[in-house]
Protein backbone atom coordinates (compact mmCIF):
# COMPACT_ATOMS: atom_id res chain seq x y z
CA UNK A 1 0.00 0.00 0.00
CA UNK A 2 1.74 3.66 -0.68
CA UNK A 3 2.31 5.63 1.84
CA UNK A 4 2.40 8.67 -0.06
CA UNK A 5 -1.34 9.39 -1.18
CA UNK A 6 -2.32 12.49 -2.10
CA UNK A 7 -4.44 14.27 0.51
CA UNK A 8 -6.88 15.13 -2.20
CA UNK A 9 -7.55 11.96 -4.82
CA UNK A 10 -8.17 8.75 -3.89
CA UNK A 11 -6.07 5.76 -3.82
CA UNK A 12 -4.36 4.93 -6.64
CA UNK A 13 -4.76 8.11 -8.36
CA UNK A 14 -8.31 7.18 -10.53
CA UNK A 15 -11.40 9.04 -10.64
CA UNK A 16 -13.19 9.16 -7.02
CA UNK A 17 -15.77 6.40 -6.12
CA UNK A 18 -18.96 7.26 -6.90
CA UNK A 19 -21.89 6.71 -3.93
CA UNK A 20 -25.00 6.81 -6.32
CA UNK A 21 -26.90 9.10 -4.59
CA UNK A 22 -26.79 7.04 -1.84
CA UNK A 23 -24.91 8.20 1.47
CA UNK A 24 -25.88 5.26 3.47
CA UNK A 25 -23.15 4.13 6.29
CA UNK A 26 -23.96 0.58 4.60
CA UNK A 27 -23.28 1.59 0.95
CA UNK A 28 -20.10 3.22 2.24
CA UNK A 29 -18.51 0.77 4.23
CA UNK A 30 -19.45 -2.05 1.76
CA UNK A 31 -17.22 0.00 -0.91
CA UNK A 32 -14.56 0.44 1.37
CA UNK A 33 -14.39 -3.41 2.33
CA UNK A 34 -13.92 -3.72 -1.59
CA UNK A 35 -10.70 -1.30 -0.93
CA UNK A 36 -9.36 -2.58 2.28
CA UNK A 37 -10.49 -6.44 3.34
CA UNK A 38 -12.01 -6.22 6.77
CA UNK A 39 -9.56 -8.54 7.75
CA UNK A 40 -6.78 -6.19 7.44
CA UNK A 41 -9.12 -3.15 9.60
CA UNK A 42 -8.45 -3.03 13.01
CA UNK A 43 -10.53 -0.08 14.24
CA UNK A 44 -13.12 2.27 12.58
CA UNK A 45 -14.84 5.78 14.13
CA UNK A 46 -17.56 7.26 13.41
CA UNK A 47 -17.88 11.02 13.43
CA UNK A 48 -21.37 12.77 12.83
CA UNK A 49 -22.14 15.00 10.40
CA UNK A 50 -21.52 18.66 11.77
CA UNK A 51 -24.51 20.44 12.34
CA UNK A 52 -23.49 23.56 11.41
CA UNK A 53 -21.85 22.52 7.62
CA UNK A 54 -24.61 22.22 5.03
CA UNK A 55 -22.16 20.22 3.25
CA UNK A 56 -20.81 17.66 5.95
CA UNK A 57 -21.72 13.87 5.68
CA UNK A 58 -20.82 11.33 8.38
CA UNK A 59 -17.08 11.38 8.74
CA UNK A 60 -15.41 7.38 9.19
CA UNK A 61 -11.85 7.52 10.13
CA UNK A 62 -10.35 3.87 10.48
CA UNK A 63 -7.41 2.17 10.75
CA UNK A 64 -5.49 -0.96 9.38
CA UNK A 65 -2.80 -3.67 10.06
CA UNK A 66 0.41 -3.21 8.98
CA UNK A 67 3.33 -5.83 8.98
CA UNK A 68 5.13 -4.41 11.68
CA UNK A 69 2.70 -3.68 13.59
CA UNK A 70 1.48 -0.27 13.38
CA UNK A 71 -1.96 0.79 11.90
CA UNK A 72 -2.34 2.73 8.40
CA UNK A 73 -4.90 5.98 9.05
CA UNK A 74 -7.29 6.74 6.73
CA UNK A 75 -10.68 9.28 6.30
CA UNK A 76 -13.35 8.77 3.91
CA UNK A 77 -15.68 11.06 3.57
CA UNK A 78 -18.67 12.26 1.29
CA UNK A 79 -17.98 15.02 -1.16
CA UNK A 80 -20.90 16.85 -2.21
CA UNK A 81 -20.90 17.09 -6.33
CA UNK A 82 -23.67 19.82 -6.87
CA UNK A 83 -26.20 18.16 -8.69
CA UNK A 84 -24.55 14.84 -9.49
CA UNK A 85 -24.20 11.52 -7.60
CA UNK A 86 -21.76 12.53 -4.30
CA UNK A 87 -18.45 11.22 -4.12
CA UNK A 88 -16.59 9.17 -1.43
CA UNK A 89 -13.35 10.51 -0.88
CA UNK A 90 -10.67 8.09 1.00
CA UNK A 91 -7.30 9.05 1.90
CA UNK A 92 -4.63 7.20 3.24
CA UNK A 93 -3.19 10.31 6.23
CA UNK A 94 0.07 8.54 7.63
CA UNK A 95 1.66 5.65 9.29
CA UNK A 96 1.93 5.79 13.26
CA UNK A 97 2.66 2.83 15.87
CA UNK A 98 -0.61 1.29 17.33
CA UNK A 99 -0.33 3.03 20.62
CA UNK A 100 -0.25 6.61 18.64
CA UNK A 101 -3.84 6.44 17.09
CA UNK A 102 -5.78 7.07 19.97
CA UNK A 103 -4.12 10.48 20.51
CA UNK A 104 -4.76 11.18 16.76
CA UNK A 105 -8.69 10.88 16.87
CA UNK A 106 -8.40 13.07 20.43
CA UNK A 107 -6.91 15.36 18.60
CA UNK A 108 -9.27 15.79 15.98
CA UNK A 109 -12.05 15.64 18.90
CA UNK A 110 -10.43 18.47 19.93
CA UNK A 111 -9.97 20.04 16.72
CA UNK A 112 -14.03 20.39 15.82
CA UNK A 113 -14.04 22.96 18.68
CA UNK A 114 -17.00 20.96 20.63
CA UNK A 115 -17.95 17.38 21.91
CA UNK A 116 -19.35 15.05 19.52
CA UNK A 117 -20.83 11.89 20.11
CA UNK A 118 -17.91 9.80 18.27
CA UNK A 119 -18.83 5.98 17.94
CA UNK A 120 -15.51 3.32 18.43
CA UNK A 121 -15.91 0.05 17.06
CA UNK A 122 -13.24 -1.97 17.17
CA UNK A 123 -12.47 -4.81 14.00
CA UNK A 124 -9.66 -6.07 14.89
CA UNK A 125 -9.24 -7.73 11.78
CA UNK A 126 -12.18 -10.34 12.23
CA UNK A 127 -14.91 -10.44 9.20
CA UNK A 128 -17.56 -11.42 11.76
CA UNK A 129 -17.27 -8.15 14.02
CA UNK A 130 -17.15 -6.24 10.41
CA UNK A 131 -20.32 -8.07 9.06
CA UNK A 132 -21.81 -7.29 12.89
CA UNK A 133 -20.80 -3.68 12.33
CA UNK A 134 -22.96 -3.65 8.71
CA UNK A 135 -25.97 -5.29 9.97
CA UNK A 136 -26.29 -2.31 13.16
CA UNK A 137 -25.56 0.00 10.14
CA UNK A 138 -28.70 -1.94 8.13
CA UNK A 139 -30.42 -1.34 11.66
CA UNK A 140 -29.53 2.08 12.40
CA UNK A 141 -30.89 3.10 8.36
CA UNK A 142 -33.52 1.46 9.22
CA UNK A 143 -35.21 2.81 12.29
CA UNK A 144 -33.83 6.32 11.32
Amino acid sequence: MDANLSKSRPRGGGAPNRVAGDRSRTVRLDELSRRIPPSRVADVWLFPPLPDVASSSEFLLFTSYLANGGRALYSARIIPANGTPACQIVVEHGRMPADGVTNVVEGLERRLGRRVPVRHISIKGDSKRWQNFLEQSRADVRTA
